[in-house]
């Protein structure tokens, strides 16, 4: 009853924004069970699970969005979730073939502080394959590049990947300037189609055919989602 309460209190426009500093300053006292908890990182299985194996991993600051993640002081943090998450998939077997960690943003997004949601067997987004890639980038700096998905199964399917592969660069700094560039490309989709106020999600499928260990691709999508036999577009509820 308690863990449902603090659930809808956090979904709550005033609550919300004190859900990162709760986090940090008395982790120790929320009544959820707890995977990971260090100084900046707090993962727990979802007290309402949508998927199997549900976690919530969140940073122990007040960020309230994606969007505003990407400023210097925050953009180190979806590197450390990465790591987290490395760090359960060792401790728990259920993760150790594959799954998938999303966040989501703008309309899709309930409770205003950064969380990313750790599962498996779900398949949010199609299979990226570099075989069927497009040829034009939609934008790209000196660390990613940002491509429409070739099989989108989204309204709108975006792929970002680095520039250049981390086992060639093998630097922390590249990696962090890597993660902010993943998060200033947000920015750059929502001026040209407006996903903040349609809803979207920045997914990153954690399996061997289309991420190693220092080279993660990421899936921006928005929109309504595709049905998977006739292509027509259905609305998506989910999110938080």
């Amino acid at each position: 009853m308690i863990k449902k309460l603090l659930y809808h209190l956090a979904k709550g426009s005033f609550m919300g924004k004190i859900v990162g500093n709760a986090f940090r300053c008395c982790s120790w006292a929320i009544p959820v069970k707890k995977v990971y908890n260090d100084k900046e990182i707090l993962a727990f299985y979802h007290p309402r699970p949508s998927y199997e194996n549900h976690m919530i991993i969140s940073p122990k600051r007040a960020i309230k969005n994606l969007q505003q993640m990407k400023l210097d002081c925050f953009s180190k943090y979806l590197v450390k979730i990465l790591e987290v998450a490395k760090d359960i998939c060792v401790m728990h077997p259920e993760y150790h073939d594959s799954f998938i960690i999303v966040a989501n943003g703008g309309k899709r997004q309930e409770v205003q502080q950064v969380h990313f949601h750790m599962f498996t067997n779900h398949e949010i987004v199609n299979e990226y394959s570099v075989q069927k890639e497009a040829g034009e980038f939609f934008f790209a700096d000196k660390y990613s590049y940002v491509l429409e998905h070739p099989n989108p199964n989204w309204e709108i399917h975006f792929v970002v990947k680095p520039m250049l592969s981390f086992r060639a660069v093998e630097n922390e700094e590249y990696e962090y300037k890597y993660s902010r560039s993943v998060l200033q490309s947000i920015d750059m989709l929502n001026v040209e189609f407006n996903i903040v106020q349609k809803g979207y999600s920045l997914v990153c499928r954690c399996n061997e055919q289309e991420s190693d260990a220092r080279c993660p691709i990421f899936h921006i999508i928005a929109g309504k989602k595709r049905d998977k036999k006739e292509g027509v577009l259905l609305r998506s509820n989910k999110g938080s």
